[in-house]
């Protein structure tokens, strides 16, 4: 019998490509997609723990399906994610209404735990890591049937993720991620091109390749033996073989610590333009001995060696950056640090964000933990001075013709259409013709700190 799940999904680019995963090998268990959560025999929550907020999100939403849960006691739900591996056993016992719950470790598990609860109508755990030097099974079940895996929304099929490393070893002391993802495990380069091509081939037109740190790529399987490293790394390797899949018109990936970011790879974005020009590359601080504290392994001196990499590569690179303002101890005069290296490098975008202790990290442990209202105000001055960064960008690109790869249109307004140009801004283009996986130039008209706006341009020539 045909059974339907509502999957809802927290946090970071490998979450949605996690949910897309399980949401195929519940497919295997003859559940369907909704989004209307009346319809729904289950409910599956894909947390994210990176901040305390996207936990109380969390817990809140738990709350509401408890309500749910006593006017409908047949449904179930799962909790999967990195809140289900932090808080384990302890969540249970705080959210009764859970029938399920599974870390980032152990999504292959799913289906049988539901099984397992729905036989024995008790709640089922799988929680823990793969060991490093393990083969990461994550996503087998795709490789081996050959199917590809649903997105979640329809929205956008365009773009699809797919994870290559799981786990970080870098253990930065405000960072939850180690204790809730583990050690780092590569998948085979064979499973992602294989992967990757069906995704193309499934209409895909854009992959970005998802992990916590992707430069890391590959040097597990070179320890174990299982693979060359390679002139320029196992990770500038893969890029290489999977950017060369045929139909993919776009190659993007995430996150690189500047730590073990390497001039081959800032050169392949001059190399190869399936690559574009954007490249995420975060920093956390200006100031050295912030970065220390928070053991980035990186100097700002050695940041901004890698942004010269590549700009002196790509002149016209857009680079985003992630901020962490009121790390403890972070004096006033060193975010005065981090506001200088922001105007000096000129992000397109940055993804900034108070200090939020995380239990069982070094920094809750430290001592200086600053007040919330310092927090607001130094968040509120650094996206004000992004904003006027953003919005001089947005004025310099009027009158340029970017190609812009279409992504999706717009629900609410049929004939209105978003995409993406080469540097990663958003546009917004108006036509008559669907435009959905079309590349294409457009005439930037307008915008503001958010999107571009744009006409087709198709006789134009690029600049």
């Amino acid at each position: 019998m045909t059974r339907k799940v509502h999957v809802e999904t927290w946090g970071c680019q490998m979450n949605v490509a996690d949910s897309e995963k399980m949401l195929s090998l519940l497919q295997g268990m003859d559940y369907v997609l909704t989004e209307d959560e009346k319809e729904a025999d289950l409910f599956l929550l894909n947390t994210c723990h990176i901040r305390e907020k996207a936990k109380h999100k969390v817990i809140s939403r738990l709350g509401m399906l408890r309500e749910m849960k006593k006017q409908r006691p047949g449904v179930q739900i799962a909790v999967t994610g990195c809140v289900a591996q932090a808080e384990g056993a302890k969540l249970l016992k705080e959210a009764p209404q859970i029938d399920v719950l599974v870390g980032p470790g152990k999504i292959d598990e799913l289906p049988a735990l539901i099984q397992k609860s729905t036989v024995e109508g008790t709640a089922a755990m799988a929680t823990g890591f793969n060991k490093p030097g393990d083969e990461l099974k994550r996503g087998h079940h795709d490789h081996n049937t050959g199917t590809v895996p649903p997105t979640l929304t329809g929205k956008n099929e365009v773009t699809r993720f797919v994870n290559i490393i799981q786990g970080c070893n870098n253990f930065c002391t405000f960072c939850i991620v180690p204790f809730t993802r583990g050690r780092e495990i590569s998948r085979q380069p064979g499973e992602i091109l294989a992967e990757t091509r069906r995704l193309v081939e499934g209409g895909a037109r854009e992959v970005m390749l998802l992990g916590q740190n992707v430069n890391s790529y590959g040097l597990d399987l070179v320890e174990k033996g299982d693979l060359a490293a390679g002139n320029d790394g196992p990770f500038v390797e893969l890029l290489r073989q999977v950017a060369n899949t045929p139909g993919l018109q776009r190659l993007r990936f995430t996150t690189s610590n500047p730590h073990d970011f390497t001039r081959p790879l800032a050169q392949l974005f001059a190399d190869d333009p399936r690559m574009g020009r954007y490249m995420h590359l975060p920093v956390q601080s200006g100031n050295d001995r912030v970065l220390e504290v928070m053991r980035r392994k990186v100097t700002v001196e050695e940041y901004r060696e890698r942004i010269r990499w590549l700009r002196d590569a790509v002149p016209d690179m857009a680079i985003s950056t992630d901020l962490i303002v009121g790390f403890p101890g972070e004096t006033d005069a060193e975010f005065e640090d981090t506001l200088k290296l922001v105007e000096e490098v000129q992000y397109s975008f940055i993804y900034a964000f108070k200090y939020s202790p995380r239990k069982g990290t070094a920094a809750a442990r430290m001592p200086g933990q600053l007040p919330e209202a310092v927090m607001d105000e130094r968040l509120a001055r650094l996206n004000a001075l992004q904003d006027s960064i953003t919005m001089r960008q947005t004025e310099a690109e009027c009158g340029a013709v970017r190609e812009v790869l279409f992504l999706y249109e717009s629900k609410k307004s049929p004939g209105v259409f978003y995409g993406r140009t080469e540097h990663f801004r958003l546009v917004r283009v108006e036509s008559s013709r669907p435009l959905v996986g079309e590349c294409l130039p457009v005439l930037i008209t307008g915008g503001n700190k958010t999107a571009l706006v744009g006409e087709l341009a198709d006789r134009i020539t690029l600049h």
